[in-house]
Order: structure tokens, then sequence, then C-alpha cells
């Protein structure tokens, strides 16, 4: 069994060529509670760091008995990325939950990159997508574009990115309601493309992530483009989004 879920993948032909349509899902339900996940199924820590990877936990779970751990409570930070490859055109939808408890403080961070290298995001415009989650005002901000939302505290809450490639336009829902639209691109070094997602916290709290989705418009529409299992490995999904080491106000 594998550590996590892949568990949309499939290749299209077009009229123009070949194109690679990768999917992603995870529920974290194979690790082990307290397992780090550097290294694993394609997650790691921020430049390959391994002691800012995530951390599984069974301490706070949404449908399965895993969940992803995002915290900086008992470590200075966590920066968990996992990359992707395959989505360079085209409709997007990354999603997932996410728990947040009362009467925490500081911000921590769900963020998509357009471009991602260990050692080598020097670049703000790498950073397409950064949704901060303040604890303290109890609100979710798009740092880029502008637009907030009431953070929905004790209970499981879904983020949604909607994001055409191919238009260059994003859009983002927190709790199925639209915090932000606009362009993906953030400046003349952003790329066209889904590379890495980026779970981070840098303050002493913690957020819980789980059934964390990737999926293109034709994934979406079509159950019948599922494969066996089998045939999910021929096709890493590269890296999702990240933004150059977080940008600071």
């Amino acid at each position: 069994m594998t550590n996590t879920r892949n568990i949309i993948a499939a290749i299209g032909i077009g009229a123009v060529g070949t194109i690679a349509q990768a999917g992603y899902f995870a529920d974290f339900e194979a690790y082990k509670p307290g397992q780090r996940l550097q290294g694993v199924d394609g997650w790691k820590g921020w430049d390959n760091v391994s002691n800012v990877a995530g951390l599984v936990s069974d301490k706070v779970t949404y449908e399965s008995d895993r969940s992803l751990m995002v915290t900086g409570i008992d470590q200075a930070s966590t920066d968990a990325v996992r990359e992707f490859s395959g989505a360079t055109s085209g409709s997007w939808s990354v999603s997932a939950m996410q728990y947040l408890g009362s009467g925490q403080g500081g911000s921590t961070y769900f963020i998509l990159m357009n471009r991602y290298q260990d050692k080598a995001n020097n670049n703000n415009a790498f950073w397409s997508t950064q949704l901060r989650f303040d604890l303290a005002a109890g609100k979710v901000y798009d740092d880029f574009r502008g637009g907030s939302a009431s953070i929905a505290m004790n209970e499981w809450a879904s983020i949604r990115v909607d994001i055409n490639l191919t238009a260059n336009t994003v859009k983002h829902f927190y709790n199925d309601i639209l915090i932000s639209s606009g362009t993906w691109s953030t400046g003349s070094a952003s790329k066209g493309a889904l590379a890495a997602i980026d779970l981070y916290t840098g303050d002493k709290n913690v957020a819980y992530y789980d059934n964390l989705t990737v999926s293109s418009a034709s994934e979406l529409s079509s159950a019948a483009r599922v494969p066996a299992q089998g045939a999910l490995a021929t096709m890493a999904i590269g890296g999702l989004l990240l933004m150059p080491r977080r940008r600071r106000k």
C-alpha cells in the first residue's frame, strides 16, 4: 500500500499534441503518528531540510485516522513542501480540509507556487497563492490580491483554489466563500504552472490538514478517467506551488 493515495492520473492526447494531466490525493492514513514526511511520497521540508517537514498526527483528524500537522510549538517552524509536475496548462483545482483551534496567535500559511527549486526560490514572483490565517484576528487574508474571510475555529473548514493556467487566472475560496480572484502570475518571473504546495508556520500555533487534493478539470468532470493504482506510479506530479521564502510584509 502506498503511503498516500495518488488517486487520479491520466494522459490526454489533444489536437496540438500530448498533454500530461496529473492528480493527487493524500489523506495521510497510511503514515504513522509522529512520522516526519521527509523524502516520503514527494513530501519534504523547504529546501529539503528535514527538521521543518510536516508531522503526521492522530490528534485531530477529518475522515481518516491521520492528518498532517503544521506547527511551530515543538519546533521553530514547519515548512512542508510537496512538489508536482504536469500542471502547465488548463484548469486545476487544489483543495484541502483545515482545522484551526481557538486561542492561538500568530499566522499560519497555505501557499501555492508556480516555480520551486530547493535553495533557489529567490524571486517573489514564484509565489502565486499565499493565504495567511491570522489566528489572533480570526481572519484569513489573500496577501497578494486582498480579500478576507472569518476563520471557522474549532471545526474542519475547506480551502479551495481554482486555477486556469491557460487564462492566467485564480480564485480563492474558504468554506465556499470567495476570498479573492485575479491573475495567477504575480510578476514577470512567474511561470504558467502549478509547481508546489507549501504549508508553513513560524509562530507558536498548530494547524491540521487532511484530504489534500489536486485535480485537473478533466479529472473532476469524468470519474471514468480514474485508473487502477498501478498506472499511477508512472506519473509523478512534480511540485505544486510556493513562493520565495514567505513574502514578508
